[in-house]
């Protein structure tokens, strides 16, 4: 999977496209500052966990919803590189040939409907289809995934319970082969927040974190721990999709952050770590128009088993 990105790359309907430049040299304490705010699940007290099996029932049905909901609305996404230029769209999702979801973007304004191609707009990386994000869930691919659920805290101004989700072997394109943490609303079961890595950032994002703890319970006093004498570098790509906008009591994408970062353990100066980042993306969703959608009755009613079973 680590190799040089130059076409899509795909998880469960997400695609990631672009290449990696190369690094820049490693900061300090104000890159740390940083690190620790996104990397929260590294150095947070790990909470008691949860049976997972009724939450992923309910996200079951949030998967079908979501499946039923695709084709009903459009929105205006705006990609930012770095500090660059930003890039906007008009976003609606749409069938390919094969009958699978799949983005459409054209330029606002024009009347004409010719899809925008995103290869050619001198992109360096970008987030399709993060909407997809839910159908992880579906109740066909649990199977596919070790699931572990704790208490999450608030996310998004709601209380979340935290759902932890790696790929189990074997590893098949477009369903298994991202891992990540959803922050899903303890009471709707919408998704409020999703944190990912493909397979390949997840095993390196590992490494850093074995690291860590090897240098964290180290004796004091008696040097660095076997296998860390010298510095070790780790860099990997998060991608945050966050699920800020709401119509009906169903939640949607309002913001994507990919992050590519390179980390040095054990830092300078005594630091556990020191970090740079590579370079950042930022998509925004704005501007929801929906076509068609079930109303908030309709909704609640599936969640509280008053409808009848969405197919599966």
């Amino acid at each position: 999977m680590r190799k040089p990105i130059t076409h899509a790359r795909q998880a469960p309907g997400l695609v990631r496209e672009g290449t990696r430049p190369a690094p820049r040299a490693l900061i300090g304490l104000p890159a740390l500052i940083v690190l620790l705010s996104c990397l929260d699940s590294t150095v947070a007290t790990e909470a008691p966990e949860l049976d997972p099996t009724p939450l992923l029932d309910r996200l079951g049905r949030v998967a079908w919803l979501y499946a039923d909901t695709a084709l009903r609305f459009s929105c205006r996404e705006t990609i930012t590189v770095d500090r660059g230029s930003p890039h906007r769209y008009d976003y609606i999702y749409t069938h390919d040939k094969d009958g699978r979801f799949r983005d459409y973007r054209t330029r606002p304004g024009r009347s004409s409907g010719k899809e925008v191609n995103l290869g050619n707009e001198g992109l360096r990386r970008w987030v399709s289809q993060a909407y997809s994000w839910v159908f992880i869930f579906r109740a066909d691919r649990r199977e596919r995934f070790r699931f572990a659920a704790s208490a999450g805290g608030d996310v998004l101004g709601r209380p979340a319970v935290r759902l932890d989700f790696e790929p189990i072997p074997p590893y098949k394109e477009n369903v298994n082969d991202w891992a990540g943490t959803a922050f899903i609303d303890r009471d709707t079961s919408q998704i409020l927040k999703v944190e990912g890595w493909s397979r390949a950032d997840f095993l390196e994002r590992s490494g850093f974190d074995n690291a860590l703890e090897a240098l964290r319970t180290a004796p004091h006093g008696f040097g660095p721990p076997a296998g860390i004498e010298s510095p070790r570098y780790f860099t990997f790509e998060t991608t945050v999709t966050e699920f800020g906008a709401e119509k009906n009591g169903m939640r949607f994408p309002s913001e994507v952050r990919i992050e590519l970062r390179r980390y040095r353990v054990p830092g300078a100066g005594g630091r556990d770590f020191d970090s740079v980042p590579v370079y950042q993306v930022r998509q925004a969703y704005t501007g929801y128009r929906f076509f068609s959608v079930r109303t908030a009755g309709e909704i609640k009613a599936m969640f509280s088993g008053s409808a009848a079973a969405p197919p599966p």
